[in-house]
């Protein structure tokens, strides 16, 4: 069976972001510190299976704010001339109904995504990524209809190592530009998964600096069979908007 446009699946899509990249590249020689909260504004295309119900999901970032129960999204990063140690935080929280097939579908969705990252400078706009993503998810979907009512739940928890790398281009003494993109998976948790993403940055003081830019990641996880069976196929997209405090 199979319900079209389950909205609230879309927790899922805000959840897998990796860090913000630090605003600007240490040249002091020791250690400084960087804090970012941040906002995602990406809309979500792909499914999401749970035994033998299909959420087909295709979701504009407006239908996200309006599923919304609860989120958090923060980074904190240390870096010096030529290391980068950072960590990034996001839970969210997520519950929709909708009319689907004669029926009302309902999903739910609780996940948490922490990321921690290693990075080694080769140059000083280059930098060497190597890291790991958690991901903690439960879902729940329901379909009650004149006929037929179901529901099925499924809570999973997965590691993905990743490789990447990170560039950093200044374009002035307060604007650069940062472009990343890393390969996850390989299997040992997700069968694959992917991160690409360009940012502007603007250094509007010593102390703060303010980030905009562009994220894809896709996720592709399967896990069991039957009732056991558990598919999380999604492609996230949209621009972002940081705003880092460093010290």
């Amino acid at each position: 069976m199979k319900l079209e446009v389950l909205r609230g699946v879309v927790a899922a899509s805000v959840v897998i972001l990796a860090a913000l990249p630090a605003a600007a590249q240490s040249s002091s020689g020791g250690w400084e510190f960087t804090i970012a909260p941040y906002l995602v504004a990406a809309g979500l295309n792909g499914s999401l299976t749970v035994a033998d119900i299909e959420a087909d999901v295709d979701v504009p970032f407006d239908d996200v704010i309006s599923d919304l129960d609860f989120a958090f999204m923060g980074h904190f990063d240390m870096q010096n001339e030529r290391w980068v140690l950072s960590s990034d935080l996001i839970f969210v929280d997520l519950e929709d109904s909708t009319d689907v097939a004669q029926g009302t579908g309902t999903s739910s969705v609780e996940e948490t995504l922490w990321e921690v990252a290693g990075g080694y400078r080769v140059s000083p706009a280059v930098t060497l990524l190597v890291g790991a993503r958690w991901v903690d998810l439960y879902s729940k979907l329901q379909y009650s209809g004149p006929v037929v009512q179901r529901s099925v739940d499924a809570g999973k928890s997965w590691i993905d190592p990743f490789v990447g790398a990170h560039v950093t281009a200044p374009l002035s003494d307060r604007w650069w530009l940062g472009l990343h993109g890393d390969i996850a998976g390989f299997g040992v948790g997700s069968e694959l998964a992917w991160q690409a993403y360009a940012n502007l940055g603007w250094k509007a003081s010593e102390l703060v600096s303010v980030i905009v830019g562009y994220r894809a990641i896709d996720i592709d996880y399967e896990d069991g069979s039957g009732l056991e069976y558990f598919h999380y196929d999604l492609l996230m997209a949209g621009p972002q908007l940081g705003v880092a405090f460093r010290f």
